[in-house]
């Protein structure tokens, strides 16, 4: 979605409150299917360990131009002889220039890796699958075909490199239940059992009580959540654990108060001296700015880092998500129409112009 004044200006219509929230509601769910996604992979080599050895998530490996790594998930297979690794995006820049900057830092995780299991610890190879969303295949895949032609990355054309995409089909009231499938787009590994699986009609197919229950448990994934994600987590998730009082009311909360009680809510991973956190200071920071800009808290004046939480904060009958989706996009088109040009519309000669390229809904703030 344009942002700036050229969104504003004359002869381009404004969008519409509708397509704003769309396009809000569209990533919420593109980064929840991801973290789905993500720990689906995890479910699969936990459960079936002789399809591949997993590692951990975000385990940090050593390449041979001693940069240290950390993919979003890593495994073996063939007893440790080969490696996986999986970079998961649940969103890829629409810019040319940018979708190519994306795509060649991939080159990092390609070069020959330490740090299986121990520092020592080496391969003989390893594959690389990029995982990213449906909307973003295609254009990914044309970026790849255009870059491998490069020797420096060849690697993205060549066997051992792989994209992979999923569909998660919505459940139907006595009908259906909610499913994920994995799917290749692009390219293959050299693990054949993968290969199989993943080829097969259908592609990998994990049912409703798999979702549930990764849902459950994990909520982050490396790459940094959309904004109104990250909202949506504090209001269900974290700020409810203060209320002492049955009735609503104010709460004076720290920043480290509110990250070391998501902690408990979404503890580290640690596997073989590798620990991520899922949730950041940073994003919690940002998150408390919107809400702030939205009027849902305030800041506690003259005590840094301090902010005053309406609980419940959103009072609303649909999802949480539904209803700040709503509230962001409202801002957001009040913003368009203040930058807007007034006065009488200057009639300029007509240039051609590129594709429309789209941003982030939340970068007006």
């Amino acid at each position: 979605m344009e942002t700036g004044k050229s969104s504003a200006s004359w002869g381009k219509p404004l969008p519409t409150l509708y397509q704003l929230e769309e396009k809000c509601v569209k990533d919420y769910r593109k980064y929840s299917d991801t973290v789905a996604v993500s720990f689906a992979i995890y479910h699969l080599f936990s459960k079936n360990p002789e399809i591949a050895s997993y590692i951990g998530i975000e385990h940090q490996l050593k390449n041979e131009e001693g940069r240290d790594v950390c993919p979003d998930l890593v495994a073996t297979y063939e007893s440790d002889r080969k490696g996986l690794v999986f970079e998961l995006k649940w969103s890829l820049p629409f810019e040319d220039e940018l979708l190519e900057k994306e795509l060649k830092k991939l080159r990092r995780y390609a070069i020959p890796c330490s740090n299986w299991r121990k520092p020592s610890d080496r391969v003989d190879f390893h594959d690389l699958i990029l995982i990213c969303h449906i909307d973003d295949a295609q254009r990914a895949i044309e970026m790849i075909k255009k870059i491998s032609a490069d020797v420096e990355y060849n690697f993205l054309g060549n066997e051992g490199f792989a994209v992979w995409s999923w569909t998660i089909t919505a459940p139907k009231m006595g009908e259906r239940k909610e499913e994920l499938r994995l799917f290749p787009v692009y390219g293959k590994t050299r693990n054949q059992e993968i290969e199989s699986l993943v080829n097969q009609p259908g592609g990998i197919m994990f049912p409703e009580d798999v979702l549930t229950f990764l849902r459950f448990s994990f909520t982050f994934v490396k790459q940094k959540p959309p904004i109104q994600y990250l909202m949506t987590v504090l209001i269900q998730n974290i700020f409810p654990t203060f209320q002492q009082k049955p009735d609503r009311d104010f709460y004076e909360i720290h920043v480290d108060m509110i990250y070391e009680r998501a902690k408990t809510f979404f503890p580290a991973w640690h596997k073989y001296n590798a620990e991520t956190i899922q949730i950041k200071r940073g994003w919690i920071r940002e998150a408390l700015e919107i809400l702030w800009k939205l009027k849902l808290c305030e800041k506690v004046l003259g005590k840094t880092d301090w902010w005053r939480i309406l609980i419940p904060t959103v009072r609303t009958m649909k999802p949480v998500q539904l209803a700040l989706c709503r509230k962001i996009s409202r801002e957001y088109l009040k913003s368009l129409k203040k930058r807007r040009p007034r006065g009488r519309l200057r009639v300029r000669p007509i240039r051609p112009k590129g594709p429309r390229k789209e941003k982030p809904l939340n970068d007006f703030f």
